[in-house]
């Protein structure tokens, strides 16, 4: 058996490839299974491409925003590309038994093609039109939301928990006005288990 990775990186947002690109190399650093230099290398290539797609969709609105992040993603899809294949190497190394290789593609936070993905599940959020406030909206279909926010946007700690909406939209008021917040959602699906999704990223003003 040979293990193919899928990133359904056409299918998926920029605002959720960030998340996925972190995952990725947050299981890989310090990984044991990836500590080869060029692994190394690649899983810091990924970061800076992370942070600079980031960076892009947070800039101030001007002519070059729209394509300043088609480019910035751009560049996060073929390293993003890189590190799945750097990461199938060494899952399909020839000193491995077929029942190790899924396993290492698991432990780099990637999944094997041959497996069912689950739609992942994307929110937004804008600034709202009274000042202090966002808007954030979610897919329909989930029987309740639960919102979350922090001004911490480095370790997401003292995260606050806004009210459960039975709507797939919400606004949060009384923020500060020139200061960034991250906000998270999870929806409550019946039967089924759910991931916090995010962080999301915005100034308010």
């Amino acid at each position: 058996m040979k293990a193919k990775i899928v990133l359904n990186l056409g299918s998926t947002s920029n605002a959720q490839v960030l998340v996925d690109a972190a995952h990725y190399t947050t299981n890989m650093t310090g990984n044991a299974l990836f500590a080869a230099a060029d692994i190394v290398a690649q899983v810091t290539a990924t970061v800076t491409a992370t942070t600079n797609l980031r960076a892009a969709m947070n800039a101030p609105i001007s002519d070059a925003k729209t394509d300043n992040i088609s480019a910035a993603r751009e560049t996060l899809d073929r390293n993003l590309t890189i590190l799945a294949a750097k990461v199938e190497a060494v899952a399909n190394s020839p000193t491995l038994v077929d029942s190790q290789r899924v396993g290492i593609v698991h432990s780099a936070g990637m999944e094997v093609k041959n497996q069912a993905i689950p739609k992942k599940r994307v929110f937004t959020v804008t600034n709202g039109i009274v000042e202090g406030s966002v808007h954030l909206t979610a897919e329909g279909g989930a029987n309740a939301h639960e919102w979350q926010y922090t001004s911490d946007v480095v370790n997401f700690t003292a995260r606050v928990a806004a009210l459960t909406t039975t709507t797939s939209s919400t606004d949060i008021n009384g923020l500060k006005s020139g200061s960034k917040y991250a906000f998270f959602h999870k929806p409550i699906l019946s039967g089924m288990s759910s991931d916090w999704e995010g962080p999301l990223y915005v100034t308010v003003i």
